[in-house]
């Protein structure tokens, strides 16, 4: 049986504050790979320091989309086997603005934007003693913020980091237009990504020009309307394993 490990579901309005961690669980249960989840806490019991990661015949693999490409050449898991090359092609850079930018400002919405600071606080180091409930979300916020600078996101303002975002989420409601799903009537790694990025921006009751934004493109809060009933509806019946790493 495979270990997915991922955050737990803390941030009211999305299955997982982390939209990797949705990425892989959603890509899992459409392609019916049968899993256990184990939630963490601490990214770095991840092979790469992060979350998410699964264990599977006794290895462990970080990193989403290297966990997907394993999976793929493992045990033939492929939501886009129905693809053409162009559509691929496309698909991959879709995939690449979502993960590589688009995240990026959310990011910036949760950790650097006064407005949110103290509801994030509050969800992630809430149950902390004193003094780590004052110091680790000191850190946090630091880290975070200096991984923004180093990305080049944090190095613009807050206004033009919000218009990056806007132009982002145009540009996916251009491509999936009147369609149910991206490429067609049945979902791909597009509609994951998409949806599970676009759930962590318009779920948690996180205000923020950039959730202004996605909620202006009804076509795209469709898509998450129906993506987030599949992901509900291919939920595991098996026990789900909670560990609450330290």
């Amino acid at each position: 049986m495979i270990r997915l490990h991922i955050f737990p579901a803390r941030l009211k309005g999305t299955p997982n504050p982390s939209q990797f961690c949705v990425k892989l669980e959603t890509a899992m249960r459409l392609a019916g790979v049968p899993h256990r989840v184990w939630y963490e806490t601490n990214p770095a019991n991840g092979p790469k320091g992060k979350l998410p990661f699964i264990e599977i015949e006794g290895e462990r693999i970080g990193d989403s989309t290297l966990v997907l490409y394993h999976l793929k050449e493992k045990l033939g898991v492929d939501l886009d086997r129905e693809l053409s090359d162009t559509e691929r092609a496309q698909s991959h850079m879709l995939q690449r603005m979502v993960d590589e930018r688009l995240y990026w400002v959310i990011v910036h919405s949760r950790w650097a934007d006064e407005r949110n600071w103290p509801t994030v606080r509050e969800v992630f180091f809430g149950g902390l003693p004193f003094p780590l409930s004052w110091i680790v979300p000191r850190m946090a916020r630091k880290q975070m913020c200096a991984a923004l600078h180093a990305q080049g996101t944090g190095r613009h303002t807050s206004e033009e980091i919000y218009a990056l975002g806007a132009t982002d989420l145009a540009a996916l409601s251009t491509m999936l237009g009147d369609k149910p799903f991206f490429f067609g009537d049945k979902p791909t790694m597009a509609d994951v990504t998409v949806f599970a990025c676009l759930i962590n921006i318009v779920g948690p009751e996180l205000a923020s020009p950039l959730r202004d934004a996605a909620l202006g493109h009804d076509n795209l809060m469709r898509h998450t309307d129906r993506m987030g009933e599949l992901h509900a509806s291919k939920r595991q019946r098996q026990p789900i394993t909670l560990t609450l790493a330290a």
